[in-house]
C-alpha cells in the first residue's frame, strides 16, 4: 500500500545518495582493479562494502518498520541509474588507458596515413591480405580520450574503413600522440 510522510521522503533522500556515491566508488574500484592496483582497490572496496552493508539495513529495518513502500524503490532505483551516468563520466576523466588502434582499408589511392600524421598522430603502415583482395592496416598508438577525434579523421578519408581498438598494458618505447616526449 502507498503511503508517505516525510520521514520516507528523508530515508528516501538518504538511500539515493547513499546508492550513488556506492555506485561511484564501485566504479573507481573497478578502474583500479583492472589497472592490477591491489592495494587501492582493497580499501576502496572495504569502503563500498561498507556503503553496501549501510545502505541494505537502513532499507530492511525501515521495510520493517513501514512496510515497503515504492518512493523508496524509486530512489533506489535514481540513485543505482545516477550513480552509472556519473561513474561512466569519472571513468572517462581519470583513466588514462593507452590504446593501439588499428584501421583496416582497402582504398590503395588515399593516404590516411600522411592526414594521420599530420593531425600529430604517429602512424605504422603494414600490407595485408583478405578474402576479397589486398589492403592495408595502420597501427596508431593514442590515448583513449582522442579515439573519438581519430575514428572521426579517418571516417572523413575513408568510410568504408574498419576502425578497432584495445586497451595497452606495460607499453614502452615509440612515438604516442598528444605526449610531448618519446617514452
Amino acid at each position: 500500500m502507498f503511503s508517505f510522510n516525510i520521514n520516507i521522503l528523508i530515508w528516501s533522500l538518504i538511500i539515493f545518495a547513499a546508492l550513488l556515491v556506492q555506485v561511484l566508488v564501485g566504479t573507481v574500484r573497478l578502474i583500479m582493479m583492472v589497472k592490477g592496483n591491489k592495494i587501492l582497490t582493497s580499501i576502496i572496496g572495504f569502503f563500498e562494502g561498507a556503503i553496501a552493508i549501510t545502505v541494505t539495513i537502513t532499507i530492511v529495518s525501515n521495510v520493517v518498520k513501514s512496510g515497503m513502500n515504492i518512493i523508496m524503490v524509486l530512489f533506489y532505483a535514481l540513485g543505482f541509474a545516477v550513480g552509472l551516468y556519473f561513474g561512466v563520466i569519472i571513468s572517462g576523466k581519470i583513466s588514462r588507458d593507452m590504446l593501439s588502434v588499428n584501421i583496416v582499408t582497402r582504398a590503395f589511392d588515399i593516404n590516411i596515413e600522411d592526414v594521420l600524421r599530420e593531425n600529430g598522430y604517429g602512424v605504422t603502415c603494414y600490407n595485408g591480405s583478405g578474402k576479397d583482395g589486398d589492403l592495408r592496416i595502420l597501427n596508431v598508438i593514442c590515448r583513449k580520450t582522442n579515439l573519438e577525434k581519430l575514428k572521426s579523421l579517418v571516417q572523413e578519408i575513408d568510410s568504408n574503413a574498419m576502425v578497432t581498438s584495445h586497451t595497452l598494458v606495460g607499453l614502452s618505447g615509440g612515438f604516442i600522440f598528444d605526449i610531448k616526449s618519446r617514452i
